[in-house]
């Protein structure tokens, strides 16, 4: 099973272009879309009963929660929903900025074996930005490069905070037996990418990236990214992982 997992949160104007997309690239293939609706103010919900079917799965909250609450139910519902040793998990926007065409070549390379994790890169050769704001861009950019600096994964892995990735069902449900179902991600916000990314590299380093072209011109609607909260968010992040990353390989070595 695929299960393609949509982060909502006030995307009515998209999501009558992202579902019908995903539909249509997964055509043939065993396949769920997991929409999470984080307390949105539009017609973001009346738009998902609208799409509704037996491949859409619709959950969430009244109340606006934040990314990181997002991912944690996103993926207990994966999990419970998930019976299959090759199924896999993949988070795209729902702005439209995701590229659909790259979602199967994600997933053939992690059911091949030949990676847990899939980036979707920007700063990979074929990768790019196109439209972006550009302090949005040199924020971006600052943020990746300091995460590669403070927690190195592999020469090949550089874009730490993009949502755009495929996963291995089976290593998240080690992930959560280990961290437990509200353990796994801790931050609230956008920083809630690079702390799954960061905690991934603890269990498994095949991790690999494919080029993504970020087009920020299909999005429509504001950003929801808050930059000086975010900014914030990363010093507290890097203080808790530096903490628990030694404490963690501590452990291993011990046993």
């Amino acid at each position: 099973m695929i299960y393609v997992v949509l982060p909502v949160y006030n995307e009515e104007e998209n999501l009558r272009s992202v579902i019908p997309e995903i539909r249509q690239v997964m055509t043939g293939r065993p396949y769920k879309i997991v929409a999470i609706d984080d307390g949105s103010v539009d017609g973001s919900r009346r738009v998902l009963d609208e799409m509704a079917g037996d491949d859409l799965l619709v959950d969430g909250t009244k109340a606006n929660m934040n990314i990181g609450a997002v991912f944690s139910l996103a993926i207990s519902l994966v999990l419970q929903d998930s019976v299959g040793e090759d199924d896999v998990m993949v988070i795209m926007e729902s702005d439209q900025t995701s590229e659909c065409r790259i979602v199967l070549d994600m997933v053939e390379q992690v059911r091949q074996g030949e990676a847990d994790v899939v980036i979707g890169s920007r700063y990979q050769s074929g990768g790019a930005y196109q439209g972006f704001p550009w302090a949005r861009l040199m924020y971006s950019r600052a943020a990746s490069a300091l995460m590669r600096r403070l927690f190195p994964i592999s020469p090949e892995v550089k874009d730490y905070t993009i949502f755009f990735r495929a996963y291995r069902v089976s290593l998240l449900r080690r992930m959560t037996d280990y961290f437990g179902p509200f353990g796994l991600i801790q931050s609230r916000g956008f920083v809630a990418n690079t702390e799954l990314l960061v905690k991934l590299a603890l269990f498994t380093k095949n991790i690999k990236e494919v080029p993504f072209v970020y087009n920020y011109s299909r999005k429509k609607g504001k950003s929801k990214m808050r930059v000086l909260r975010t900014i914030n968010e990363y010093f507290v992040f890097v203080c808790y992982m530096k903490d628990f990353q030694k404490r963690f390989l501590e452990r291993r070595h011990a046993h």
